[in-house]
């Protein structure tokens, strides 16, 4: 009887020291993969507000325990979270720093317990016209005189479409007033006014004031649609409906842009031709709404 108590007492010693290292080898497995997993960020808030001060409101979660740093426009390492937690949040007063874009991107550095580092994928967020108007208005004002006055001095080429013949003229907008929805790279319409001289033509001289509404697309920089009322104050008066494309940013201030006009003249003739033309945008001399 005693042998028999000393056997199973064995047996269930080894049992429970295989027991012990079956679950030592399932927590160093754990372990293991805890030191491979990577930080993941899960965004909840991302958002600048719409009055002054401005702040950019910044908040996520993490799945797992980390010191967390924001990477603000590949320019400012702004610390977040310098204790370990999985919440973070972060309000950052934009006024305290400088950008050439209402468009910025941010990525998120994390830390681990054990020292690992990781970036997140990049965010991006919209930031109030009126920073970057400030931070263009602190420039020199020779650079911006000089610089603004070459390019938005240069008249537009363009061919004019009449009774079956081209001719070559060149065509100047000025934007006057521009309207803006807070945050985004161009207004949302403006007003302007446009003289256009054509070469050889039966007209040559025409004035036009108008509105564009501009929407901003993906692939392009935005694309327009206009109104206007033109006229050569010598009996020659109507509208021109137009639309234009913008294609790509010159030196970040001017929109290199392709555009066509139709204009319609119901009261002499019920005449009708059409315009092609390049272009520079910008509203940098404009008023802004």
């Amino acid at each position: 009887m005693y042998t028999e108590k000393i056997f199973i007492g064995e047996v269930v010693k080894k049992y429970f020291y295989a027991l012990l290292c079956i679950l030592f080898l399932i927590g160093l497995k754990i372990n293991g993969q805890d030191l491979n997993e990577p930080i993941e960020v899960y965004i909840i808030d991302s958002y600048v507000t719409t009055e002054e001060p401005y702040k950019f409101i910044l908040s996520f979660f993490t799945n797992d325990s980390c010191a967390s740093t924001a990477y603000l426009d590949e320019k400012y390492l702004i610390a977040i979270s310098e204790e370990l937690t999985d919440f973070h949040k972060i309000e950052i007063e934009l006024n305290n720093y400088q950008f050439d874009s209402t468009y910025i991107t941010y990525y998120i550095f994390t830390s681990d317990r054990y020292g690992q580092k990781y970036q997140s994928d990049k965010y991006d967020v919209v930031i109030p016209h009126k920073i970057v108007i400030d931070v263009k208005a602190s420039q020199s004002f020779f650079e911006v005189c000089c610089f603004g006055g070459t390019f938005f001095g240069m008249p537009s080429p363009g061919v004019l479409l009449y009774n079956g013949d081209k001719y070559f003229n060149l065509s100047k907008e000025l934007p006057i007033a521009s309207i803006y929805s807070s945050g985004f790279n161009y207004p949302a319409g403006y007003f302007g006014v446009g003289y256009t001289y054509n070469f050889n033509s039966p007209i040559k001289h025409i004035l036009r004031v108008g509105y564009k509404h501009i929407f901003q697309i993906p692939v392009f920089e935005y694309i327009s649609v206009g109104i206007n009322y033109f006229s050569n104050f010598k009996g020659i008066n109507g509208y021109s409906p137009e639309f234009s494309v913008g294609l790509f940013k010159v030196y970040g201030v001017f929109t290199f842009n392709i555009k066509y006009r139709f204009n319609h003249k119901p009261f002499a003739g019920n005449e009708k031709f059409h315009e092609l033309l390049i272009d520079l945008y910008s509203n940098f001399f404009s008023i802004n709404l």
